[in-house]
């Protein structure tokens, strides 16, 4: 073989090797660097969702304990109330532990200081649910529903509304980084491309293969990304709604349930404490008498002759005289005092915490003064009076029916001695 045959040859074949030395070289070097990209970034992402899990588990959270104090300020049973308090507790440990996980993750300074407004606004949150809790402690259910409502179901809806700020920028982050992902993969492969440009047709021809593969991909990715987007946001459309159909419906339920037990514990007619919720609250009253050494007393009051007013003027005008009765007798009472309709013409009444006897006497006149004053039901003037049985505790008895019995038997001594009048127990 001629040497320049031979020159050709090896020239040639240094040429190729030269050739798929760089091409190689170029191609190791270009994958190296996309997939280092590629595991930086789905680190990144990785991180990012993990801290968005946390996130959403601290906001379900949130929302898990403004639950638990709305039904709270609903319940009156002390051990059912110690139940859904130690459950809220819980709550705020599950809480506190998805926090701690949260801060220890690769964190950026626009989301510690998202994470440092939302610890302020939680620590108002918490500072007002304890106040929530303390209202129930002390039997003020009512108030701790309007403070609820009032001020702390706003402030942890602003707790909530940080955390999705928080959630809303780690959506932002992740769209950034696959933007950044797509630049730094084009990077890489107009490095490639540079290399490969040096190398014979072949590799210009395996380049162009190649950039067309990526430029494929990219537009796959991007079509991806776009649907992705569409995706996402029908997915928000869809959660706002169900949350507010959730809402509504909880609204509704909770609504409901207030009516039925408003139904099961009061008199539908006067709208007082029935016979049974009575005997619920004096029964919690004796207790609170007995823990704190103070006296009570047991009112039994009877409408005289109302079965003639019935039979006169009929059972409606007979309910209209029994609603006016009640409301005479109650705007009589403080607030502290219990009154219920037992039955037919029959009230009870629970003066709590007396300071002097003589303040019975006074009461029993001023409630006999009260409904003895004449009334108007439609165009009829009615007069009616009452009888009223007192008994005291713990003089009389430690219990409802002991000192419902004597309160009773000291009404009908009444009756039999001319009505319109009281008696306490012997």
């Amino acid at each position: 073989m001629p040497l320049d045959s031979k020159k050709a040859r090896l020239l040639l074949l240094f040429s190729f090797s030269f050739i798929i030395v760089l091409t190689l070289l170029s191609n190791i070097l270009g994958f190296k660097h996309l997939k280092t990209v590629q595991n930086d970034i789905n680190q990144i992402i990785e991180t990012q969702n993990t801290q968005t899990a946390f996130m959403n588990k601290m906001r379900s959270l949130a929302r898990e304990r403004v639950i638990k104090l709305q039904s709270l300020t609903n319940e009156y049973d002390p051990f059912e109330q110690d139940n859904i308090i130690s459950q809220f507790h819980e709550l705020g440990g599950l809480f506190l532990e998805n926090r701690e996980l949260l801060m220890i993750t690769n964190l950026t300074e626009d989301e510690l200081t998202l994470l440092k407004l939302q610890r302020g606004v939680a620590r108002n949150v918490v500072a007002s649910q304890y106040r929530v809790i303390k209202l129930i402690k002390e039997g003020k259910n009512e108030q701790s529903s309007r403070f609820l409502m009032s001020y702390t179901i706003p402030a942890q809806n602003e707790n909530i509304s940080l955390m999705d700020q928080f959630i809303l920028y780690q959506n932002h982050q992740n769209l950034f980084l696959k933007s950044e992902a797509q630049k730094k993969i084009k990077s890489a492969s107009e490095t490639v491309l540079l290399l490969s440009s040096f190398t014979i047709i072949l590799t210009i021809i395996v380049a162009a293969i190649v950039i067309r593969n990526i430029t494929s991909m990219l537009k796959i990715q991007s079509q991806s990304i776009a649907k992705h987007k569409i995706i996402e946001k029908k997915l928000a459309e869809a959660q706002e709604i169900l949350e507010v159909k959730v809402e509504q419906r909880t609204k509704d339920l909770q609504k409901a349930n207030k009516e039925l037990q408003y139904r099961a514990d009061h008199d539908p007619l006067t709208g007082l404490a029935n016979r049974r919720l009575f005997n619920e609250l004096l029964s919690h009253e004796i207790n609170k008498a007995e823990r704190n050494h103070y006296s009570l007393a047991i009112l039994y009051v009877n409408l005289d002759d109302f079965k003639a007013i019935n039979n006169t003027l009929g059972h409606a005008m007979g309910d209209k005289l029994l609603v006016n009765v009640s409301k005479r007798l109650k705007s009589s009472l403080r607030k502290e005092d219990l009154i219920a309709r037992l039955g037919g013409d029959e009230f009870s009444i629970c003066y709590t915490n007396i300071k002097h006897p003589e303040d019975i006497v006074l009461l029993c006149q001023i409630l006999i003064n009260k409904v003895s004053q004449p009334m108007f039901l439609d165009k009829h003037q009615c007069k009616i009076s009452i009888s009223i049985g007192v008994s005291l505790y713990p003089e009389h008895g430690k219990n409802y029916d002991t000192l419902l019995r004597v309160a009773d038997n000291s009404m009908f001594q009444v009756k039999k001695q001319g009505k319109n009048n009281f008696a306490i127990g012997d």
